[in-house]
């Protein structure tokens, strides 16, 4: 992801301490519900002849996959809620240099 907005500047990392855990937190839940969902179609889609090998097997790379392509939208979904209660202040944008 990029540092900032390069329409507006606004830097994505807003720099407190707590930014990151929000973004890792709505990435946990939207990947576990992910999971889940996909993990639940494919044993209603396949009952009853379910091939748990294959699903273990699915199950094992959806867990690593889903948190890694969701993260850059969840980082972006926590800075909008964070921006919500928490206007940007001008150390929130970037100093641009030419």
């Amino acid at each position: 992801m990029r540092p900032a907005c390069p329409h507006c500047q606004l830097l994505l990392d807003r720099g407190s301490r707590d930014f990151f855990i929000g973004a890792y937190l709505i990435n946990l839940i939207i990947a576990e519900v992910l999971f889940a969902t996909l993990v639940g179609s494919i044993v209603y889609a396949t009952w009853p002849a379910v091939t748990w090998d294959a699903l273990q097997y699915i199950a094992v790379v959806a867990i690593i996959v889903a948190p890694l392509t969701t993260y850059p939208f969840t980082k972006t979904l926590w800075l909008a809620f964070d921006l919500s209660f928490s206007p940007p202040t001008a150390r929130d944008r970037a100093t641009t240099t030419t």
